[in-house]
């Protein structure tokens, strides 16, 4: 910065709603609508949980090792069949089914053809892109995301 320039100051935090009925997720800055995101949702016996979630604290993490929970399988981040794409979005349930639930991320995806499908283990998929871009926007511990049927 230098003298004299104008900067422009964002006053967050960003928030984001869920759409399963429509698998898109709106984001908003306050009450401001800012974009809009394909989504891939919880296969139909793994649902995502509706109701208000906040970005939990220490758990926006870039590939992290993830197990899954099937089959015991522990990935890591230069794994060829690393599932979870460049991002991870940690949840934690506030409101609703989501209440006192954890394990739950918006993440990327390997596989871009299952986003506006049902294919994960209940979390919210976004293409690699559009997870980076959502990443350094929701605040660990103050943005909320709402998911609705």
């Amino acid at each position: 910065l230098q003298a004299g320039q104008k900067i422009k100051v964002v006053n967050g935090p960003f928030n984001a709603i869920v759409s399963k009925s429509t698998y898109t997720m709106d984001l908003y800055l306050q009450d401001k609508y800012v974009k809009s995101y394909r989504v891939g949702i919880g296969l139909p016996e793994r649902q995502t949980p509706t109701g208000w979630w906040l970005v939990k604290s220490g758990d926006k993490l870039i590939k992290p090792t993830w197990t899954d929970p099937d089959t015991g399988r522990t990935y890591i981040a230069d794994d060829p069949d690393y599932p979870l794409g460049s991002r991870w979005i940690g949840l934690e349930g506030l409101e609703g089914e989501a209440k006192g639930r954890t394990g739950f991320a918006l993440h990327g995806t390997k596989d871009p053809e299952t986003i506006g499908t049902q294919s994960s283990k209940g979390c919210i998929r976004l293409f690699n892109g559009d997870v980076i871009e959502v990443y350094n926007l929701l605040f660990a511990g103050q943005s909320r995301v709402q998911v609705a049927d």
